[in-house]
C-alpha cells in the first residue's frame, strides 16, 4: 500500500528533486533579497506537500545551522478565529526547541506577545450570561484593559517580529516558513492566512514558501471581495498574488512515462505490472490519484487471487474499471446502477455507435435506449481519460458479467 504522506528524497520517484536544488541555491544564495516568498503552484494531490518536505529535507541536510525552519499548516488550525495566534506559535515552539538555548531572549518575546493575543480571544468569547451580574463590570474593565494592550501590541507586532528576525540573523540564523495545506481551509480562510502573512512575515531574513492551488485563492477572493462587486475575480485573484509572491514556481504536469515508471518502481502487485501500459495511458497524471488506484488494484488482486470464482475474469477490464472507481465515482455510480452504460460508452467511443442516433440505441439496447442515449450524452467528452479507457476496451464482449467486476470493485 501507498501512503499519501509526502515522499521523502529517497522516495521520489516523480522527480521532484528537479525543483528542489534549485529553490535551495536561490534560499542560500546571500545575493538573494528578502523579504522572499516563493509560491509553489499546483492542483489537489499534485505533489505540493512532497516538494515541501523535500524541500525541507535539503535544507536541513545541508545547511541545518543557517535555518529556522518553521512549518505551518492552517488546516490543523482551521476553527481558530484568528490564523495570525497559531502562526506565531509555530515560530515560538519551533526556537523554544534548540538544545542550546540560544534564542531564549526571543521566545520570551513571542511568548509575551501570543499570551497577550490568545488572553483577548478567550475574553472575547466568554459568555456572560455565565457570569453573575456584579462582575459584569469588572469583566467590561478587564477586557478594555487588555483590549488597549492588545491593540497596542499588535500594531507594535510586525517591528517586533522585524527585531527578532534581525537579531537571528546576527546569530547566523534566518527564518523559514513553509506553509502547506492551505487549501484545504474554507475559501475565507485562505486569505485570512495570506493577509496575516502579508502583514506579519514580509519582513527581512525571512523566508515564507506557500504551497498553493490557484483556483482556491480565486474562490476565496470571491468570497471576501464579493460585496466589492469586482468583474472578475480571477483577475484580481492574480494581482492578489502577484503583491505577495516573488516566485510563482508552477509544478509541471507528469507524462506518460513518468507516470510509468512510478507504476512499475512502486512495488505494486502483479495487476499493476501487467497492464502498466494500459495504466499509463488512462490514470490522470496526479501522484495523489496514481497512489489510489494503485492501491485498490493490489486489494482487488488479492480478492480474485482468494476467491476461486473470480479466476476467470477478464483483468483488463478490472484494471480499467478500478480507474473509473477512482477518477470518475459519478460516472462509476451511474455504470453501477446501469452495466450497459459501459456498453454503450464503449460502442460510441470505438465509433461503432453514433450518440445522436435514437435509431442506433433502439437497435442495440431495446428498453434502456432512451435512457442510455441520454447518459452517454452526459458523458461523452467529460473527461479526457474516458477516450483511452474505451479506446480498446471489450466491456460488450463481457456484458453479462459486468455486475460480478462491479460488485466486486465496490458497486
Amino acid at each position: 500500500m501507498l501512503s499519501d504522506a509526502p515522499a521523502n528524497w529517497r522516495g521520489d520517484l516523480l522527480q521532484f528533486r528537479r525543483y528542489v536544488d534549485p529553490l535551495v541555491s536561490i534560499i542560500t544564495n546571500p545575493h538573494t533579497e528578502t523579504p522572499f516568498t516563493i509560491g509553489v503552484y499546483g492542483s489537489w494531490g499534485s505533489g505540493k506537500s512532497t516538494l515541501l518536505e523535500m524541500l525541507d529535507e535539503r535544507l536541513l541536510d545541508r545547511h541545518g545551522d543557517e535555518f529556522v525552519r518553521v512549518h505551518f499548516n492552517p488546516w490543523v488550525h482551521r476553527r481558530e478565529p484568528e490564523m495570525l495566534l497559531p502562526l506565531l506559535n509555530a515560530l515560538h515552539d519551533k526556537l523554544d526547541e534548540d538544545p542550546g538555548h540560544r534564542f531564549a531572549g526571543t521566545v520570551r518575546r513571542l511568548g509575551e506577545i501570543t499570551m497577550r493575543l490568545a488572553a483577548d480571544e478567550v475574553l472575547k468569547r466568554l459568555s456572560l450570561g455565565s457570569v453573575s451580574v456584579d462582575k459584569i463590570d469588572k469583566l467590561a474593565e478587564r477586557y478594555a484593559l487588555m483590549r488597549g494592550l492588545v491593540d497596542s501590541q499588535t500594531g507594535r507586532l510586525r517591528g517586533l517580529l522585524q527585531q527578532e528576525a534581525d537579531r537571528l540573523a546576527a546569530q547566523g540564523k534566518r527564518i523559514i516558513f513553509f506553509v502547506d495545506d492551505l487549501d484545504r481551509c474554507e475559501p475565507d480562510q485562505i486569505i485570512d492566512v495570506l493577509e496575516s502573512i502579508k502583514l506579519f512575515l514580509d519582513l527581512r531574513n525571512v523566508f515564507v514558501v506557500l504551497a498553493l492551488s490557484k483556483d482556491m485563492v480565486d474562490r476565496g477572493v470571491s468570497v471576501k471581495y464579493q460585496p466589492f462587486g469586482f468583474p472578475d475575480h480571477t483577475v484580481i485573484g492574480d494581482e492578489y498574488l502577484d503583491k505577495m509572491i516573488q516566485l510563482p514556481l508552477h509544478l509541471y504536469p507528469l507524462g506518460p512515462a513518468e507516470v510509468g515508471r512510478f507504476i512499475r518502481q512502486s512495488r505494486t502487485g502483479e495487476l499493476a505490472r501487467t497492464h502498466a501500459a494500459l495504466l499509463e495511458k488512462i490514470v490522470t497524471p496526479n501522484p495523489r490519484k496514481i497512489k489510489r488506484v494503485l492501491n485498490l488494484l493490489r486489494v482487488t488482486e488479492a480478492v480474485i487471487e482468494g476467491t476461486p470464482g473470480l479466476a476467470t475474469l477478464d483483468t483488463d477490464l478490472v484494471v480499467r474499471l478500478v480507474v473509473l472507481r477512482v477518477q470518475s465515482l459519478e460516472l462509476f455510480s451511474d455504470v453501477v446502477r446501469c452495466p450497459a452504460l459501459l456498453v454503450a460508452l464503449e460502442l460510441v467511443h470505438q465509433n461503432k455507435l453514433v450518440a445522436d442516433s435514437a435509431q442506433g440505441f433502439q437497435a442495440r439496447f431495446k428498453t434502456q435506449a432512451r435512457m442510455l442515449q441520454d447518459l452517454t450524452r452526459v458523458y461523452l467528452g467529460k473527461h479526457d481519460f474516458l477516450a483511452q479507457l474505451f479506446a480498446g476496451s471489450a466491456f460488450e464482449a463481457s456484458a453479462e458479467g459486468l455486475p460480478v467486476y462491479l460488485t466486486m470493485i465496490g458497486g
